[in-house]
């Protein structure tokens, strides 16, 4: 993914908060990134390794969306908001720098 294409998908992030699009894809990576860090703040260190059914319990309201959540986690990642060491259990999810969208 460029920069341009990130920058570019940001700046459509952003359109959709001034619209207040509900339910949109910005609202479902917002709420993925909230779940993570609150996750991290109950973790007591810097990192947490959620479990993709859970993030999807809470953003859609039922465990059978991980593959919505693993796009969303990469896409965040690529973006440069979240940071993903590891794989499984022993994954570390780190988040960078706050949402600005």
């Amino acid at each position: 993914m460029g920069k341009t294409y990130i920058l570019d998908n940001i700046d459509k992030l952003r359109k959709q908060k001034e619209d207040k699009v509900v339910g949109g894809y910005r609202d479902l990576v917002v709420k993925t990134y909230k779940y993570i860090n609150k996750q991290i703040k109950y973790s007591d260190k810097n990192y947490c390794n959620p479990k993709n059914a859970d993030i999807s319990g809470v953003v859609f309201g039922n465990r059978n969306q991980e593959s919505r959540i693993r796009g969303f986690i990469k896409d965040l990642k690529q973006s440069g908001y979240l940071t993903v060491y590891g794989i499984g259990d022993e994954r570390e999810v780190k988040i960078t720098k706050d949402i600005d969208f």
